[in-house]
This record gives structure tokens, sequence and C-alpha cells, in this order.
């Protein structure tokens, strides 16, 4: 039963997709995928994730190989006591020409923890790298949102002129019948054109308008904004649930967070350069002449130890690095309680125009009620001779206006959700611990 109905839904998603209506979220996820923002951030991450490894494999032994060639114009000299009469021949040592080969291995012992908190660094920076990832990809699912709602903003005031037109049409077509009959005056006839040719004006702006937003949003995700399917609506959250999201989620507050860690990492580095540093080394050399400079011939041979060392004395350089860095997480730390700040602020200036939307959205509806009624009653009345032509334009266009301000405000009240999950750093149709 189970997969029956996993089956049904699927073969539904499948007949949406191609009758051509797509997901709005589909339509986000590809605009992520296409924004040169997001590929970059992807790529940076993955430069973070290699530097973790390099940072990692400076704990291991390293190998090198070297060649000398030198050469002396001079040779060493030794001179031996003669017999009773004097000196005896002075025996050269070495040659002029010097060779060596050399093949080394290094392994550090201790560093005073250095090479490990070097590595706590970089995990950091990745987590950091991760975090600017994230907030390039809310960005770019707010700017495919707004974009879709703003052209949905342009349809619906666009379907309120039609409407309008399509009743002027039919109001100048009975008034031409009218006018045959002496019934109505020709300036009826003019006025009523006029307003139609205001009407006209208008939808070719918002035509223009919603062109423009098509062609937006078709840059943004490669889909065409019609296709889209048209009963997505935002996340809603009551004001205390979005500023706790805020303030555990957002990728700002994060990084600083992590900044305040790494600053901590190098704290500990650099306490660590002033403690004992061992290192291993191993040698194999070749050379000419070798360890016997009497022979002067090639030998190899090997030759390894152990390195110390520890810094004694240096004017007070590590008590000022100290201080320096602890100023810097001061910093830090006034930034995030200031962008807490800030954003609370912009919070509560959203939740307002929010609740402000609501309001205007219930009265707008008693407008549009009370609009309907009256255009609907002065039309019988214009058609009576019982008031001026000019008086029912002014009802019908009044309509029209309460029903796009209406429709507006709906759309606007999605937008401003759309500004509050982008400000706490939510993309609704996601888990928060898991938007990327």
């Amino acid at each position: 039963m189970k997969n029956i109905i996993i089956l049904v839904i699927l073969s539904c998603a499948f007949m949406a997709q191609a009758a051509g209506e797509i997901p709005l979220q589909q339509a986000v996820k590809r605009g992520i995928e296409l924004n040169l923002a997001c590929k970059n951030s992807d790529l940076d991450t993955r430069s973070r994730e290699e530097a973790i490894k390099s940072a990692q494999m400076k704990k291991r032994f390293n190998m090198d190989f070297s060649a000398l060639y030198l050469f002396k114009s001079e040779q060493m000299e030794i001179q031996f006591p003669g017999g009773p009469g004097g000196l005896s021949t002075p025996l050269e040592v070495g040659g002029k020409h010097q060779f060596d080969f050399k093949l080394g291995l290094k392994q550090p012992l201790y560093t005073g923890n250095i090479l490990t908190q070097a590595v706590k660094a970089e995990s950091i920076h990745l987590a950091v790298q991760k975090n600017r990832a994230r907030l390039n990809k809310i960005e770019t699912a707010a700017a495919v949102k707004s974009s879709y709602f703003t052209y949905r903003l342009l349809q619906n005031k666009l379907s309120s002129l039609d409407a309008l037109i399509q009743g002027l049409e039919l109001h100048h077509n009975k008034l031409k019948l009218y006018f045959q009959e002496e019934l109505v005056k020709k300036s009826d006839l003019l006025e009523t054109r006029a307003y139609l040719g205001e009407q006209f004006l208008n939808r070719e702006d918002v035509r223009n308008q919603l062109a423009q937003e098509k062609i937006k949003f078709e840059t943004l995700t490669g889909y065409d904004v019609e296709q889209i399917q048209g009963d997505y609506g935002e996340r809603d959250l009551q004001y205390s649930q979005a500023l706790d999201h805020f303030k555990a989620n957002h990728p700002v507050l994060s990084s600083l967070d992590k900044q305040i860690a790494l600053l901590a990492v190098r704290e500990k580095m650099a306490k660590g350069r002033y403690l004992p540093s061992l290192g291993a080394f191993a040698e194999i050399h070749y050379g000419k002449p070798g360890i016997d400079f009497f022979t002067n011939e090639w030998t190899l041979y090997f030759q390894g130890g152990i390195s110390l060392d520890l810094k004694l004395f240096d004017w007070g350089r590590l008590g000022r690095e100290l201080k320096i860095l602890g100023y810097r997480a001061g910093k830090v730390k006034n930034e995030k309680e200031d962008f807490i700040k800030q954003g609370d602020k912009m919070l509560k200036e959203l939740y307002q125009a929010k609740k402000s939307a609501e309001l205007k959205l219930q009265e707008a509806g008693k407008l549009v009620q009370i609009a309907r009624e009256d255009s609907r009653l002065k039309e019988g009345m214009v058609a009576e001779m019982q008031i001026d032509n000019v008086d029912y334009l002014t009802a019908m266009t009044r309509k029209e206006r309460y029903e796009s301000m209406k429709n507006s405000i709906e759309t606007e009240l999605e937008l401003i959700k759309v500004n509050i999950n982008r400000l706490i750093g939510l993309v609704s149709f996601y888990k928060p611990e898991s938007d990327f």
C-alpha cells in the first residue's frame, strides 16, 4: 500500500511538470545552481577542504633531495715533521672538486601544539566559508521568491485593469446606443473614451513591468515565471520564533562565533611558539670526498639526530601579540551584539509592517464589497439617467482600484514574509537545521 501511495505522488508530480507547472522550490534550487556567487562559494569551500588536508600533512614526515658541487682553487695541505734534516713533503687532503648527493627525512616530534592548532584554524576557516556559501544561497532564494511575488503582484494589477477596461468598453457601447437615441450627451461618450484611454496607458505600463520582471526571473532561474505553480505560500513565523531562529541559525552570527574561536586558536599558537620544539632528521649522503678527506673517494654514509629549538627572549613580543588578539576578540563580540541589535530592530519593523498589511487587507476586503455594490447600483442609476455618467465611471474606477489594492496587499504580505525569512536566515521550504 505504501509503495502505491509513493507511486501515485510521483505520478502526480510528473504529470504536473509535464503540463508545464514547476514548483517554486525547484526554481529556487535552480537559481542557486546558476548564481555566480554561489558557484564561487562552493569552489572556495572545496579550497578550504584541501587546506585542511595540507595542514594535517604537516604533522607527517617529509623527504627532500639535494645535490652539491663545490670547486676550490686551493687544497688543504698537511705537513708532517721530517727527519733530522727538516720537514717532509706536504700532503694534499681532499680535492679541488667536491660532490655531495643527499636524501633527507624530517619528522616533527613536538611543536608546542602549533600543528594541531593549525588544523583547527583551517577547520574554522572552512566553517566560516560554509556560512558565507549558505548566506549567498539564502540571498539568492530570497531574490527568486521576491521576483516571483512581484510578477504575481503585477499580474493581479493587469487582471484588474483588464476587467475595468472590459467594463468600460461595454459601458461605452451602451452609451453609443443611448446617444443614437439622444438619451445621453456626446460629452458622456468623450468622458468614457478618455477613461478608457487612461486605462490603456496604465495597462501598457503594467505589461512593460511584467515583461521586465519575466526577464529577471528567467535570468535568475532559467525558467519561465509563467510555468511556476501558483499555490506557493511563504512560511509564517511568530516574532519570538523568528528572533530565536535568527540568533541560533543566522550565518553571520555563526561566522562571528567562529572568528572568536579562531582568535582563541591563534592565542594558543602564539604561546606554542615559546614552548620547546623537537624534530628528528635522518640523511643519506653519497659524496666525494666523503667523510675521509685522505682517501678522496666516493663514499656512502648515513647521519641522523634530534633538533631542539626554544625561544628565550624577544622583548615582550608574546605579551603584545596576546593583547592584540584580546582586543580583536572584544571587537568581534561587539560586532555580534550590534548585529543582533540591528537585526532585532529590522525584525520588529518588518513585523510592524506585516501587522499593518494584515489590517489593511481586512479593510481592503470591506472596501471591495462596498465598491462592487456601489458600482452595481450606479450602473442602474446611470441607465435611468438618475446620475451623471462620470459618477458611474468614478465608481467603476474605484472598484478596480480597491480590488487591485486588495490583491497588492496580499502579495506585499507575502513579500514581507520573504524579507522576514531572509533576515533570519531561513529558506521556508527547508528545515532550519538542514537549509542547504
